[in-house]
């Protein structure tokens, strides 16, 4: 089986480069990987590397680090010019039950370490996250935040070439409403967790690999040309929303909010109010019927 130490994957016009200690093998990480790996460094790269050992300072808080956030299964720190994830399994099975992190202050240098993980248990292990984490979202808000985009608790879909999102808390319809579209052949871009960025002076959506309960998910892109928050009802009615005040707030209980500092506040609300400029925003009720999906398809001229 062939192997390498270093692989290059692509998401949202980021690259990242991951380079191990270990062999990494076509085992080693989730098959969902595959989709977006490119055989190349690109201009916008994060490089990520994996250490099987824990370093010199475990166990000791570095100095002029602060603790910033603690809830499992993370606990982390900040300093002026670096951060640090301490990072604890809920599940005791799992392959990597603990796990530091290293970042420096912008996230373009990353690396992760844990001990008790052979080399075989490395190459069999299709993890799902390539910070070994349960998840990389945290790591893509920071991304995002960094260049101008969002993550967004919300599926995206690709309609007739315009990116739209289904926004909503649990129990609002997403899954319901992303059934009906995808009985319209409507592709859907990503479960749950959409990656957002302004692009070429247009705010894109990206398919991604954080997706949520439902294994949906792709490689592409569209422009964000309108965001549906879901509410419970028995009609089927699409109403758009002009007032800026409504929108902030429906936005605040949908946005991945990422740990920043001043600075990266700043540019996120930056990056809010132009979305808010350019992309439309709509309230959305609907039955089961599939009238609803009509309704779309017109606004998007299909």
């Amino acid at each position: 089986m062939m192997s390498h130490k270093s692989k290059y994957y692509k998401v949202a016009g980021i690259t990242l480069q991951l380079i191990s200690d270990y062999s990494i093998s076509e085992n080693t990480f989730h098959p969902k990987f595959k989709l977006f790996e490119v055989p190349m460094p690109g201009v916008d790269m994060v490089t990520i590397r994996h250490h099987f050992h824990f370093p010199e300072f475990d166990g000791k808080i570095k100095k002029n680090q602060i603790e910033v956030y603690k809830k499992v299964p993370f606990h982390i720190f900040k300093s002026k010019d670096s951060w640090t994830y301490r990072y604890t399994s809920i599940f005791t099975d799992d392959i990597v039950t603990s796990a530091i992190g290293e970042m420096n202050d912008d996230y373009s240098s990353i690396n992760i370490y844990t001990e008790d993980l052979t080399q075989k248990d490395y190459s069999q292990a299709s993890f799902n996250a390539l910070t070994l984490f349960n998840t990389d979202q945290m790591i893509f808000a920071k991304f995002l935040c960094d260049r101008n985009g969002l993550m967004i608790h919300s599926n995206g879909f690709n309609i007739n070439g315009n990116g739209i999102l289904l926004a909503g808390i649990s129990g609002s319809g997403k899954s319901t409403l992303s059934g009906m579209l995808k009985e319209q052949n409507h592709r859907i871009l990503c479960d749950d967790r959409m990656f957002i960025r302004k692009m070429d002076e247009e705010f894109r959506i990206f398919g991604n690999w954080c997706y949520g309960s439902h294994p949906d998910f792709s490689n592409g892109s569209a422009p964000l040309k309108g965001l549906f928050f879901l509410e419970k009802g028995a009609e089927n009615q699409i109403n758009e929303i002009k007032q800026k005040k409504e929108i902030v707030s429906r936005l605040s209980q949908v946005l991945v909010k990422p740990l920043l500092d001043s600075n990266g506040w700043q540019k996120y609300f930056i990056t809010i109010e132009e979305m808010i400029k350019r992309v439309r925003f709509f309230r959305i009720e609907f039955d089961l019927s599939g009238t609803i999906c009509h309704q779309i398809n017109k606004l998007f001229g299909v």
